[in-house]
């Protein structure tokens, strides 16, 4: 009887979700209400806050959610082996699997990454590169051993590419598959390297 319930409760808080990404499609975060998504979600207010505490609660669990499965793909990722398999022409399989995760997750990063959304996403995942990948490649000596450049600005320079790279494909209506954005950071990578 409780994973009936379980189930339910997960069926809810999707089609919350859902509803919630939709209406961001549509209009800002601010002048997206409670009683909004409770009556796009067909479910009453109650129900709502019985998954979530306010519509802030709502958007960083989401947000959550979705650092947190990339967090996996990025924890594989490992900056060692991505450059030195990269140097022999290869691509990490690692590193195709972070992109297929942003195609899969492509709606939910358009909207958060969007103008309607709170601008804090963009920082946050900004951050969150700097923290779970790039750090460790920049710290990486066969790489950038060779740079006077401060490390936070590297990172930082570094981490915008990417995320450039990320809202381009995405503008782009994911034109290109995981590989071939992974071949192109790659090359991104080197290209920077080599300046």
């Amino acid at each position: 009887m409780m994973a009936v319930y379980d189930d339910m409760n997960e069926k809810t808080k999707e089609k919350i979700q859902k509803s919630f990404l939709q209406l961001l499609q549509e209009k800002n975060f601010i002048k997206v209400s409670v009683q909004d998504i409770a009556k796009a979600s067909g479910i009453n207010r109650g129900t709502f806050y019985l998954h979530y505490l306010e519509k802030y609660d709502l958007l960083d669990q989401m947000e959550e959610n979705l650092l947190a499965g990339l967090e996996v793909q990025l924890e594989r990722l490992q900056p060692d082996r991505l450059l030195l398999e990269a140097e022999k022409g290869n691509i990490s399989m690692h590193a195709v699997e972070v992109f297929r995760y942003i195609q899969l997750n492509a709606e939910t990063f358009k909207v958060f990454l969007g103008g309607n959304n709170r601008v804090g996403f963009h920082k946050r995942l900004k951050q969150f590169f700097v923290e779970h990948f790039l750090e460790k490649m920049i710290r990486n000596e066969l790489f950038f051993n060779s740079t006077t450049v401060p490390q936070d600005y590297l990172s930082s320079f570094a981490t915008s590419a990417f995320l450039g790279l990320i809202e381009q494909w995405l503008d782009n209506d994911l034109a290109e598959t995981p590989t071939q954005m992974a071949e192109m950071y790659i090359q991104i990578i080197f290209f920077i390297k080599n300046l």
